[in-house]
C-alpha cells in the first residue's frame, strides 16, 4: 500500500489487517498515558480506554523537517504510516496533506470542537465492555482519531485490533466545508458528535452478521439493517433512538406513526420478496425522502421496518445477539418475530 492510501484512508482496513501484530504490541503500552506524553504522543484517557489522537501528533510536526518528525511517530502510528521507509515522494505528498487549506480547516475545528476525547473514551469504553459480555468475544481494540481529508465513504473504521476515528466527519451539520463539498443536508446532519458511538458500533456489529449468497431480496436487507441497529440500541442502551438509526426526532415519529402505512405498501405492492433494485432504492437507499410517501418521511424505512421486526423477534424468541446475528434465514427471523405494524 502507498503512502498516499495511508494517509488518504482509502484503503485502511488492509493497512489494519497487515498490522495486527504491532497494534497488539502496543497494547500492551496503554495503562499508563504518561508514557506516551513523554514520547511525544498525543492521547485523550477516561478510564482506561485510551484514544491515540494521531491528528494532533501530525499536524503539529515541523514541516521544515518532516522526515525526522515522521520516524518519531512510526511506533505509535505505524497504521498509518507503514515501517517508516519513506521516500521523499511520500514525505512530499503527507507535506501536502498536512498543509493543504482544506485539511488544515477540518483539523483546525476538530480541535475546536474536540479539544479532549475524555466523554468519547468513556462511551467507547463501556461500549467494548458490552461487546464482550453480548457476544463473549474480548474485543478491546485500540482506538485511534485522525483527520482523513474528509473520508466521506469510511468515516469510521474497525478490524478485530483497530477503531480508526475521522474527527473531520463529525463536525456537524453546519460545518461550512460540508456544504462547499456539496455534501447533501440529509446526509450532514448524521455529521455530529452524538452519531460517532453508534458508528462504531455498527462496525463492530457488521462482521457478526453473514454475508447473503444467492438472490438478495428486500426482507434480507431490511433484517440485514434491523439486526444491525438492534445490536447497536444493545450496546448502547442510553442513547437515542434516532442518533442509532440516523433520524431526526421528526423522522423516527414519522416513521412510529406510519408504520402501518409502511408495511401495507410493501406488502400489497408484493415487494418483501423482490430483488428488484425498484424496491431497494425505495427503501434502503439513502436520500431526503422515501419515494411515495410524504417528503417528511426519511429514506432508509426499509432499514427502520426491519429493526422493528427485529425487535419483536427477540422480544418473543429471547436469544442472545451472537444467535440473532448469525441467524442467514431473514424468512425465519419474520415468521418467528410475530410482528405486526402498530396502528397509530
Amino acid at each position: 500500500m502507498n503512502i498516499t492510501n495511508k494517509i488518504y484512508a482509502l484503503a485502511l482496513l488492509l493497512a489494519i489487517t497487515a498490522c495486527s501484530g504491532n497494534q497488539q504490541k502496543g497494547d500492551t503500552n496503554q495503562d499508563n498515558a504518561s508514557t506516551h506524553e513523554k514520547s511525544g504522543q498525543e492521547t485523550d484517557q477516561s478510564g482506561s480506554l485510551i484514544i491515540k489522537r494521531y491528528e494532533k501528533a501530525l499536524f503539529t510536526l515541523d514541516a521544515s523537517n518532516l522526515n525526522e518528525g515522521l520516524k518519531k511517530l512510526v511506533p505509535e502510528y505505524s497504521i498509518f504510516l507503514g515501517d517508516g521507509d519513506f521516500t521523499t515522494g511520500d514525505v512530499s505528498q503527507i507535506k501536502d496533506f498536512i498543509t493543504n487549506e482544506s485539511n488544515r480547516a477540518g483539523y483546525t475545528e476538530v480541535i475546536k470542537q474536540y479539544p479532549n476525547l475524555n466523554t468519547l473514551s468513556a462511551g467507547l469504553q463501556k461500549a467494548y465492555e458490552r461487546y464482550a459480555q453480548e457476544t463473549g468475544i474480548e474485543s478491546f481494540p485500540v482506538t485511534y482519531t485522525y483527520v482523513s481529508g474528509f473520508d466521506v465513504q469510511y468515516p469510521v473504521k474497525y478490524a478485530d485490533t483497530a477503531m480508526i476515528i475521522a474527527l473531520d466527519m463529525f463536525l456537524g451539520k453546519d460545518f461550512e466545508l460540508y456544504k462547499k463539498m456539496g455534501i447533501p443536508a440529509y446526509i450532514s446532519s448524521r455529521y455530529t458528535e452524538g452519531h460517532i458511538l453508534p458508528d462504531c458500533v455498527k462496525e463492530m456489529a457488521y462482521p457478526l452478521i453473514p454475508e447473503k449468497t444467492g438472490a438478495y431480496t428486500l426482507l434480507d436487507a431490511m433484517i440485514e439493517q434491523g439486526k444491525l441497529l438492534y445490536f447497536t440500541q444493545a450496546l448502547l442502551p442510553d442513547t437515542p433512538k434516532e442518533l442509532i438509526v440516523g433520524f431526526s426526532k421528526a423522522q423516527l415519529k414519522w416513521c412510529n406513526e406510519n408504520e402501518s402505512n409502511l408495511w401495507l405498501f410493501i406488502i400489497e405492492n408484493e415487494l418483501l420478496f423482490s430483488t428488484e433494485s425498484k424496491a431497494m432504492s425505495m427503501f434502503m437507499v439513502d436520500g431526503p425522502f422515501t419515494s411515495s410517501f410524504s417528503q417528511d418521511s426519511p429514506a432508509r424505512t426499509g432499514a427502520w421496518l426491519g429493526w422493528q421486526i427485529v425487535d419483536a423477534y427477540m422480544n418473543k424468541n429471547k436469544v442472545d445477539l451472537t444467535t440473532l446475528t448469525a441467524i442467514k434465514n431473514s424468512r425465519e427471523i419474520l415468521d418467528k418475530s410475530g410482528y405486526k405494524p402498530k396502528k397509530r
